[in-house]
């Protein structure tokens, strides 16, 4: 059955600097487009109109686009996890947004709606400043219009956040931070391992990809490791974390830990995307509230340098370390080379899956705070 067009005639309104943008009818044959994953939160509903002509796009904005030249990606992600094979001429539903990924590439939003890049699979649309020499450009889109509700007030997806902010008193669940040296330094795969022992203890856990480019594997990962509740920084409104401010992250981080301890968990992972030397990550971990926040920290590497140098860094900023994993662990020289010159254990995929594993952390957790509960009383 066709939804009504609520507007059923195009209008010229002024914008603030004297041009002329349109609003158009949607074209509502949702079934026609690919909708991708950062788009998820937002009810189809509430689409209603397009916005064409001199605007400039804002980052989480919905825009509708056409796909005119196949490049690096040539699948989308939608809202649903299936990467859906793209072909020219698809019209396809995504945000705008900026990226910082070294592997891929490094885009910003553009200044105006002309032709663009997918920059993500996950469904960004952006202008590529650079790129991995490694991989193929990106792939080309045309925007048709920015997607609006019935009043022509553009949909972001800040406006349509899923996390549970009610004020809650318990405070006392332990957050461990996941950090690494770099992107695909095994973050993601050390907090499945954690979340397999975690449970096989029989503990309630949530996890949380705090910071990164808007894609559903991480997520899935955790999903399919058994994790119980799991979230990212999309359920909070943003459809990348990439030049968001250090306030605002900090924001991203209290509200996401809050959702998760509603949820009633035993202990909490939090997973910071890309290095530690990155932008937003640095800012992140630099934070006197997250460090506040923060119980302990599994960091991964891709090699021995980056490993030892990851530990002293945190442990300078404060932060409990009490493992180096990810990829760096299954390189035997590399371990040993790590083990003569920090105190932290080097922790591999079945180390950190093992039954016992999640007791040990829970462990450590209580003895910190029997710890802190004693120095308080002798003061």
């Amino acid at each position: 059955m066709k939804r009504k067009n609520i507007l059923t005639k195009i209008k010229l309104v002024p914008s603030k600097n004297n041009t002329d943008i349109e609003i158009c009818p949607y074209p509502f044959n949702q079934t026609h487009y690919k909708r991708a994953f950062t788009t998820r939160n937002v009810n189809d509903e509430i689409m209603e109109t397009l916005i064409t002509g001199d605007i400039k796009p804002k980052a989480g904005d919905l825009v509708l686009c056409k796909v005119t030249r196949l490049r690096q990606h040539c699948r989308i992600e939608l809202a649903n996890g299936r990467r859906a094979r793209m072909f020219v001429n698809d019209e396809i539903i995504v945000c705008y947004g900026n990226r910082y990924a070294p592997d891929q590439f490094e885009a910003e939003v553009p200044e105006d709606i002309s032709a663009c890049h997918l920059v993500a699979g996950g469904g960004i649309a952006a202008k590529m400043l650079s790129k991995n020499p490694k991989i193929k450009p990106a792939t080309e889109i045309m925007p048709i219009g920015l997607i609006a509700n019935a009043n022509g007030k553009v949909i972001n997806v800040k406006d349509y956040t899923k996390l549970d902010l009610q004020k809650n008193n318990q405070n006392n669940v332990p957050i461990v931070l996941v950090a690494g040296s770099s992107m695909n330094a095994g973050k993601t795969t050390t907090v499945a391992k954690i979340i397999k022992s975690l449970r096989a203890d029989g503990y309630t856990v949530g996890a949380a990809k705090v910071t990164g480019t808007g894609s559903g594997g991480d997520l899935w990962h955790f999903i399919d490791a058994d994790v119980n509740y799991a979230i990212d920084f999309t359920d909070a409104g943003f459809v990348s974390t990439y030049k968001v401010k250090v306030d605002k992250l900090v924001d991203v981080f209290q509200a996401m830990t809050l959702h998760l301890r509603n949820k009633n968990v035993d202990i909490i992972l939090v997973e910071i995307a890309d290095g530690i030397l990155q932008q937003e990550t640095k800012m992140l971990l630099n934070s006197r509230i997250v460090k506040q926040l923060t119980t302990s920290v599994v960091y991964s590497a891709g090699d021995s340098t980056s490993s030892i140098y990851g530990y002293q860094w945190l442990k300078k900023k404060g932060y409990d370390v009490i493992a180096v994993s990810g990829v760096v662990s299954s390189i035997p020289l590399a371990r040993k080379e790590i083990e003569k010159n920090i105190i932290p254990p080097v922790l591999d995929k079945n180390d950190l899956s093992k039954v016992g594993f999640g007791h040990s952390i829970m462990e450590r957790y209580k003895l910190s705070n029997n710890s802190i509960t004693k120095d308080k009383h002798s003061d």
